[in-house]
């Protein structure tokens, strides 16, 4: 019996796993491209979720994984080695300088996780104070702070913080920066009821909510109000580091530095390495042996994330998604921003967002976008509070005339899918 990629999944797998959702069977990828099993190609706009920062398959990190697999693979972390060591150096070349502590993690929910528990040594009891949208993992250890209930509740997990508005620019009224910070205020004073607080944690630009871009002030005044009740800040730059937002981390557009900041995805150069790095007062409490896993510190991975640090530097990865992401966004904006049911069109870097709207309407047009790209062999994300947002967020390394192709599909797509009689896309 020939069964299908699908089928031979279908037949082992637990359920929880998104894969039965998606029927693209990837057999492989270069750059920007990915190519199914059947051997049709892609144009990734999603970066398989922000992953491929470096593009898929860069030459100098598969170099890097071939080389250091040929020389040691597994090294457990009660072992130091030389790749660990020029893992720490290269997270510090590119981390800011206040930030010159560092803690391996396998996955950007582990990150959080430790960062979160580093926290909570200081302030045992403190409160964790997060916000609607959030995304911050989908572990169980972590998904208690995620601001979309529906992550919690598959899980049986209960809200594990507290929960604020996440205020984005140009907002009025409850999502307003002046509120949120207000609220905030309210909540740590004498009659506010939350007690200590041991961590505000937050995304810089909310990636999952839908590349939510906050006002200008928002970060700095959090900043002021971790200082203030002693709280740590600690920022997820998971999704919007290494480039994505056109600065090497996006709080840097904010003049923000946290206490504590959690890294990931595009830093393994499509390994799984992720990182907490941190002032050395909060990160040097920890006797040795409180932090470990097996596969911590795999040198293969630790190989493949310096490569993939060494590229963003040497193709100054961060400059070129500033300038590919101003002009995607302008022309994004330019065709889509006036049409019905498109609320906006947003950016930062190489992260634009088309919204249409916070409605199961606009989730609709939105999944009807994503398939209909798809058709036209182009892969983008999907994200907001409703599911609302079609994402880009290619490779920062993407070729300008293939972006270029691809956002005139898009263009093409959401003009088709709008414009359409009702009967053709319901």
């Amino acid at each position: 019996m020939n069964m299908s990629v699908l089928e031979r999944c279908r037949a082992f797998e637990a359920s929880g796993m998104r894969s039965p959702l998606n029927p693209i069977v990837l057999e492989r990828a270069q750059g920007a491209y990915l190519f199914d099993n059947e051997g049709r190609r892609y144009l990734d706009l999603s970066g398989l979720f922000a992953v491929a920062s470096v593009g898929h398959n860069h030459p100098a990190v598969v170099d890097a994984v071939i080389q250091q697999a040929r020389d040691l693979m597994h090294c457990p972390s009660a072992n130091p080695s030389r790749v660990r060591a020029e893992f720490y150096e290269a997270v510090a070349s590119i981390a800011p300088k206040e930030l010159n502590r560092i803690l391996p993690a396998i996955t950007g929910a582990m990150a959080n996780e430790t960062a979160i528990r580093i926290a909570k040594t200081r302030r045992p009891q403190g409160e964790v104070i997060t916000f609607s949208g959030s995304y911050f993992g989908r572990s169980p250890g972590i998904v208690g702070l995620a601001g979309k209930a529906n992550y919690r509740e598959s899980l049986g997990i209960q809200a594990a913080g507290q929960f604020l508005p996440y205020p984005a620019t140009g907002e009025t009224g409850f999502r307003s920066s002046n509120n949120v910070i207000e609220t905030l205020n309210s909540l740590a004073g004498p009659a506010g009821g939350i007690g200590e607080i041991a961590a505000v944690i937050v995304e810089p630009v909310q990636g999952n909510g839908g590349v939510v871009i906050p006002p200008s002030d928002f970060l700095p005044r959090l900043r002021a109000f971790c200082d203030q009740t002693g709280a740590l800040l600690i920022i997820d730059e998971i999704q919007s580091g290494c480039g994505r937002s056109g600065k090497m981390w996006a709080s840097q557009h904010f003049n923000v530095v946290p206490d504590l900041m959690t890294i990931g995805k595009g830093i393994g150069g499509g390994m799984a390495v992720a990182a907490i790095v941190g002032k050395s007062e909060y990160m040097t409490s920890w006797r040795p042996d409180s932090y470990s896993s097996t596969f911590l510190t795999n040198n293969v991975n630790l190989a493949a994330a310096v490569a993939a640090i060494r590229v963003m530097q040497n193709e100054d990865l961060a400059a070129r998604s500033e300038r590919l992401g101003a002009k995607a966004l302008k022309k994004l904006q330019q065709h889509l921003q006036n049409l019905p049911s498109v609320e906006e069109v947003r950016g930062i870097g190489l992260w634009v967002a088309i919204d249409f709207g916070l409605s199961s309407e606009g989730a609709r047009i939105a999944s009807l976008v994503l398939q209909g790209l798809q058709q036209k062999g182009i892969i983008a994300g999907g994200g907001g509070y409703a599911g609302q947002v079609v994402k880009i967020a290619p490779p920062l390394t993407i070729e300008e005339a293939d972006l270029e192709e691809g956002l005139d599909t898009m263009i093409s797509v959401v003009r088709d899918i709008i414009c359409a009689p009702q009967q053709e896309y319901a």
